[in-house]
């Protein structure tokens, strides 16, 4: 972990005095700290801020398991290794119900491989304080993109049967249902609260999915940020190199859920298709190996042959055994 983070504390005498109040979460899995390169991004970030532009306070939450040493951290640092490896639902409960109980207004959430302008915090710092008074906004969403393509924000049509990106440049308040990745979100800590904070259920795959939904249904808006563009990198897009089998299966079984859950009888259909098209042509047709084939194939057999309770039942078990 880079050891030269600012301590960035307000020097004024007030403490209600106009600053951004950030709490910072940076989740690890199975990565050092120095070679973080969200970390590494988030410390240059620093050196644009002006002296009491902000108050931030870092959390590192590691899931490796068994720890790690975190040497020496800044004062604005804290470290806290979980070795069950709970995913990201808990970490960001976590993190949220530190930054709820000393006073933070925004909670910026942040995984491992994310690559942050230097200027990220400056211009994130100067968005908050204008939405601050605007109490419908719930998030702030840069503009995300990794792998050549736009990861984020996104707009989901109804049964999700396709999926838009919003204008590149665009500012301000999305009248759409806007969803955005975790990584790089800055969720207002009193709207978190609100709907109870993540679904624990969705630990990993769709925790930003279903939280987005859920604050769309108690009807919060969302801040694209098109002026803040940010790299990510997405393991989905490359399942040999960056995702394991059993990470993948993760994936189509929350995903499983997530339909079942939010969609109805056209999103069960939707769902078949994509199902099909990835077994077709993402799968076969460009040489991807024969467990993730295997894969979307069982889940497949599922969901034309299971129950959606049978299907609900088992998902519930694969949480209860952690997988």
């Amino acid at each position: 972990m880079p050891r030269n983070l600012p301590l960035l504390e307000s020097e004024q005498t007030d403490p209600n005095a106009a600053m951004c109040q950030l709490f910072v979460v940076v989740v690890l899995y199975k990565l050092k700290l120095s070679e973080s390169m969200t970390l590494n991004t988030l410390q240059k970030a620093f050196s644009c801020l002006r002296q009491g532009q902000a108050n931030i306070r870092i959390l590192v939450y590691d899931n490796t398991p068994g720890g790690q040493d975190p040497g020496v951290l800044p004062g604005n640092v804290e470290y806290k290794a979980d070795v069950t490896n709970p995913g990201l639902a808990k970490a960001y409960d976590y993190a949220l119900e530190t930054a709820h109980r000393e006073g933070f207004d925004w909670l910026l959430t942040l995984d491992q491989d994310t690559s942050l302008p230097v200027n990220f915090l400056q211009q994130l710092c100067h968005t908050a304080a204008f939405v601050k008074p605007l109490t419908n906004v719930a998030a702030i969403a840069p503009y995300i993109s990794g792998d050549g393509r736009v990861l984020s924000p996104f707009v989901i049509s109804r049964h999700w049967i396709r999926t838009t990106h919003l204008q590149s440049g665009f500012i301000g308040i999305s009248l759409q249902k806007t969803h955005a990745v975790n990584s790089a979100s800055t969720l207002r800590v009193a709207a978190l609260k609100t709907i109870g904070g993540y679904d624990p259920r969705f630990h990993l795959a769709y925790s930003d999915i279903v939280l987005f939904d859920r604050l769309h249904s108690r009807g919060f808006r969302i801040f694209v940020a098109g002026n803040i563009h940010v790299q990510h990198e997405m393991s989905v897009f490359d399942l040999k190199n960056r995702s394991t089998p059993r990470r993948y299966e993760e994936i189509l079984r929350a995903e499983e859920t997530y339909y079942d859950d939010y969609m109805g009888k056209i999103g069960d259909i939707v769902l078949i298709l994509k199902l099909c098209f990835r077994i077709v042509y993402r799968l076969w047709r460009t040489g991807r190996s024969l467990p993730y084939f295997r894969l979307n194939a069982k889940f497949l057999c599922r969901r034309l042959f299971w129950s959606r309770k049978h299907r609900m039942e088992s998902w519930k078990q694969s949480s209860l055994l952690g997988s």
